[in-house]
């Protein structure tokens, strides 16, 4: 078994990493494990403030049965993921003004 293992920076290079520098490794490993559950949790309240905003236009608007009428705001899905959020809110996000 390889006594190193190679870890490659984006745009930094690589680095040869003792295998068994278990400090490192575990850090790095405590490290990504807790940028899992922030993604998680971030996705998780990002879907519960997207469906607040449906659920308002629900409560508070009116249906239009059956009328097809060009749109001035547009709100995303409640399961959008993090990705396409990204590219939707920016700036002013979604709602100008």
């Amino acid at each position: 078994m390889n006594e190193t293992i190679v870890i490659r920076l984006a745009s930094r290079g690589q680095y040869k990493v003792d295998r068994h520098q278990e400090d490192l490794l575990n850090q790095l490993n405590a490290i990504d494990n807790q940028i899992v559950r922030l993604l998680s949790e971030t996705e998780e309240k990002m879907h519960s403030l997207l469906l607040q905003m449906v659920e308002s236009v629900v409560e508070q608007g009116e249906v239009l049965d059956d009328e097809l009428t060009d749109s001035d705001l547009i709100l995303p899905p409640p399961d959008l993921n993090l990705a396409e959020a990204a590219s939707l809110f920016q700036g002013e996000g979604i709602f100008p003004g």
